[in-house]
């Protein structure tokens, strides 16, 4: 329930507000009645239409043109601006459309990525080999990543929604042709039974940051009826009028109309920060592939080697077998090397299996899941890692990483509905304001001449207001936009906790890992040492017992363990240290990011 009030403070009508002309003046065709009505006419004519364009010009520059425009700077704006020109990335059936290439969908088709990696051929074997680095590895990837493309375009439609809530500020022209014609029946003199009348008008109308709504316009209508006494049967009568409607309690000032805007800008801060995320994960998860990819190679090769080992002293063990090895001999060597050969297969299978997950992240023309290649990586893992300390590391991971950003600015979007609203809550107080000239002839250009004098010159003041008797819905609003914003805090509050855990967890992995790269090395090259001294008391042993072999066969295996663990330690380091400046927001700082950016940052 409301209660509903108008209150004009002022109003005039000059000459009665609608001109009346007179028989006589009709004849002398407007000729003015003295040089002082005349110049008074003039005088306010021209401070009408002065005080009218100092109001317009007042209103324009309070209401403004609301900008859509959004900050663009930097290579990562660049980056996502130019995928999202480019569009899907093209493959030999983009849509997978063409039932003809069952496997079109998922061959790329080059697109002017730089820097091709080099394709030679094995004379051995005949296999394709790249050999490739990690920084190729992570251009590809921000070039390609299906994954990317598709948040690519969230800052570019959060953009459009920017121009669509300023496109209410935009300035409007409107129009209006209408013809009415009447014929009724009348029992008076003083009413007309017939008449037409035909209206043509014009005028632009805008809403102002301030809430204010205004609009000017002119119309010039023709007149006729059958009313006896009417001076002028026919008659044109061109009218300029102008209105304001100023809120100045609910929907008023900037803070309320231009909580769209705003709130369209954050959204748009939340999908640039959705698409940094985005690709800070893949650029981890890329770097995470390669090192899998190089480890699960370095494995194979060393259970390549030992099974050479083990294929070795088998033939070794069969050249003796006229001299001292038995048939028990024989058989264990040879289960050995089969189950040593069984495991390599594994570490084969493990090796494409990495190498898919490393080419399905670049997703390269060149280098696709359906082309047949060894990818070699050539990089150098890290063994080192710079010292940060705790709370520097925690600080950055509070105020850089993309979730916590994206936390911070959803409670900058619950603050602003909490703003809106209060002012919603308000009662409804606006000032209206208008004013309108016009004049009246037998003629358009009677009429005409007749407007420009200004002799008929109305306006008006007036508040209107509305009080809500119970305002229960709007109390609830209110209400409910403080429990979103609490929510959002404890969201923050939720999500600082949980990447802090994840911080720590992962400096104490980069410690152990690093730890354990030394331990792992230490213990390699013990088994190396040990694996030479029973090779070497071999030729000098009197004869080859089970008991040798088996030590024999065990110091082969302890070898190759703790270079793997040596291999995998070395792997999850590298790893951790991405992971560990993905929790921090950084990951588009480190080396082999910040290289690759810029090159996949330029239109191609």
């Amino acid at each position: 329930m409301s209660l509903n009030g108008d209150a004009f403070l002022f109003s005039n009508r000059s000459n009665a507000g609608t001109p009346e002309v007179s028989p006589q003046d009709a004849l002398r065709k407007n000729q003015p009645t003295g040089c002082l009505t005349a110049k008074s006419g003039y005088l306010l004519s021209v401070l009408c239409s002065l005080s009218c364009v100092l109001f317009i010009l007042l209103i324009a520059q309070l209401a403004g043109c609301v900008s859509d425009e959004v900050d663009k700077q930097g290579v990562l704006a660049s980056y996502q601006q130019v995928l999202a020109d480019k569009g899907p990335q093209q493959r030999a059936d983009t849509e997978g459309k063409d039932s003809q290439q069952s496997l079109g969908l998922l061959k790329p088709t080059p697109d002017g990525i730089p820097d091709e990696v080099e394709i030679v051929i094995d004379p051995n074997t005949g296999r394709k080999i790249v050999e490739l680095t990690i920084e190729q590895a992570i251009v590809r990837a921000l070039a390609n990543s299906p994954e990317i493309r598709v948040v690519s375009f969230d800052p570019s439609i959060a953009k459009q929604d920017i121009t669509k809530a300023a496109a209410e500020f935009d300035v409007t022209a409107f129009g209006r042709m209408n013809f009415e014609q009447d014929d009724n029946p009348v029992n008076s003199i003083f009413q007309p039974g017939q008449s037409d009348v035909r209206l043509l008008e014009s005028g632009i109308k805008q809403k102002g940051v301030t809430g204010s709504e205004w609009s000017l316009s002119y119309a010039l209508s023709r007149s006729w009826d059958d009313l006896a006494t009417r001076s002028l049967s026919t008659r044109y009568e061109p009218i300029l009028a102008f209105q304001v409607k100023q809120p100045l309690l609910r929907d008023a000032w900037q803070q309320t109309n231009l909580a769209g805007v705003n709130i369209a800008r954050l959204n748009h801060d939340i999908a640039v920060l959705g698409f940094r995320q985005k690709a800070e994960d893949i650029s981890t998860q890329v770097i995470s592939a390669y090192w899998r990819l190089m480890q699960a190679r370095r494995d194979f090769e060393v259970l390549q080697k030992l099974l050479e080992r083990t294929l070795e002293t088998l033939t070794k063990v069969l050249g003796r077998q006229e001299i001292d090895a038995t048939d028990v001999q024989i058989k264990q060597m040879e289960a050995s090397a089969k189950s040593r050969e069984a495991i390599l297969l594994q570490a084969g299978r493990e090796v494409i299996d990495a190498q898919d997950a490393l080419l399905r992240l670049m997703a390269d023309p060149q280098v696709s899941l359906l082309d047949e290649l060894e990818v070699i990586p050539q990089t150098a893992p890290a063994v080192k890692a710079k010292e940060l300390e705790q709370n520097e590391i925690l600080g950055r991971a509070i105020k850089k990483n993309p979730v916590m950003q994206q936390a911070r600015v959803a409670i900058a979007v619950a603050d602003i509905n909490i703003r809106v609203a209060e002012n919603q809550e308000m009662s409804r107080l606006d000032l209206i304001a208008s004013s309108r000239l016009q004049g009246i002839g037998y003629g358009r250009n009677h009429a005409q001449d007749n407007f420009n004098r200004g002799d008929y010159v109305s306006y008006a003041v007036g508040l209107s207001l509305e009080f809500p008797l119970g305002n229960r819905q709007r109390e609830a609003e209110l209400l409910r936009r403080r429990l979103e914003r609490r929510k959002a805090v404890s969201t923050l509050q939720n999500l600082a906790d949980q990447v802090a855990i994840q911080a720590r967890g992962r400096m104490r992995l980069i410690e152990t890992n690093l730890a354990e790269i030394q331990i792992q090395a230490d213990a390699a090259e013990a088994s190396r040492i040990h694996l030479q001294a029973v090779e070497d008391s071999e030729p000098v042993r009197e004869r080859l017992t089970p008991e040798f072999l088996l030590v024999k066969l065990q110091a082969q295996a302890a070898l190759a363990d703790a270079q793997r663990a040596h291999i995998k330690a070395v792997a999850d380091f590298n790893i951790s240290l991405a992971e560990l400046a993905q929790t921090m927001g950084t990951v588009l700082e480190l080396r082999q990011v910040g290289t690759a950016l810029p090159i996949v940052s330029e239109p191609r």
